[in-house]
């Protein structure tokens, strides 16, 4: 008897815990330029997004869409709620099942630009750091940090998207496979600057650590895995492989964030040259 009184008990108890709380799945997916303008794969993500059930979906490289665009593609996939930074250029944007609010937008002094916006009571701040110079990306996020002090965005937040930024939890999988010379070859013929003094660049990950937020993979997962580039421009060599994606939470959310997982299928092997990233968040009831 007593038995079944404890097996009742715990029963009881975890129904409780689950009814308390749900998860909200998020994704955070550079969706290349818009899939290339092309139909077909827009219509295919669309086919994968209901797949998914995501709850909310940051995007970048939103390529010179509209407003109206973008919620139309919210509506095929069961988001009715949209919000998106600019419709020039390449823009950030998000998608919800449930309402958008207290949406702020920098455009200014940002390669891209990025927005955060309010859903239900989390602070979702969509990103995407300039590609060419690891001088702007540094400005860029000191950027976005400060904008969230001065908007007063501290507890419940997230910074998630394309941080086009090495991390040095992933450094040794970086040295073993020799992520360092085709960089610094790159840098050479291009001019560009994604290396410091010679080594691989990993500020921009320790910068947000330092302000207190957490990467939700390397807190989760332990090894390598890497968000870009895809198959879509055919076999990826280990030394090209990078995780430039990210999901941070800020620190009270640590606990809440779980299941980090790199999606890949025969779908995003070939819809974007990023692949996404998920996580779920779990949510107090109200």
């Amino acid at each position: 008897m007593k038995r079944i009184i404890l097996f009742l008990f715990l029963l009881f108890s975890t129904a409780q815990l689950l009814q308390a709380q749900t998860a909200l799945k998020i994704i955070s997916y550079n969706v290349y330029n818009y899939f290339e303008s092309e139909a077909d794969r827009k219509a295919r993500f669309v086919e994968w997004a209901k797949v998914q059930q995501a709850d909310v979906i940051a995007y970048q490289e939103l390529v010179n869409i509209t407003t109206a665009e973008l919620q139309g593609l919210g509506a095929a996939i069961g988001h009715p709620y949209t919000a998106l930074a600019k419709e020039k250029g390449y823009a950030v944007g998000i998608s919800s099942k449930y309402p958008i609010t207290d949406v702020k937008r920098v455009i200014e002094g940002m390669h891209h630009g990025f927005m955060a916006a309010k859903i239900k009571d989390f602070n979702f701040v969509v990103v995407h750091l300039s590609p060419f110079r690891h001088e702007k990306r540094r400005e860029e996020v000191a950027t976005i940090t400060d904008s969230l002090e001065r908007w007063s965005i501290s507890k419940k937040t997230l910074i998630l998207g394309d941080m086009n930024s090495l991390a040095a939890t992933d450094s040794m999988s970086y040295n073993r496979h020799g992520r360092l010379t085709p960089m610094l070859s790159s840098d050479s013929t291009s001019k560009l600057s994604n290396t410091s003094n010679g080594q691989l660049d990993y500020e921009v990950p320790a910068y947000l650590i330092q302000k207190g937020f957490v990467d939700t993979w390397s807190m989760k997962v332990k090894g390598f895995n890497f968000s870009y580039p895809s198959l879509v421009f055919g076999p990826v060599p280990d030394s090209s492989k990078e995780r430039i994606d990210y999901i941070f939470v800020s620190s009270d959310l640590q606990k809440s964030a779980t299941k980090p997982i790199m999606v890949k299928d025969a779908v995003t092997d070939q819809l974007s040259d990023h692949y996404p990233l998920s996580i779920l968040l779990a949510v107090p009831a109200d």
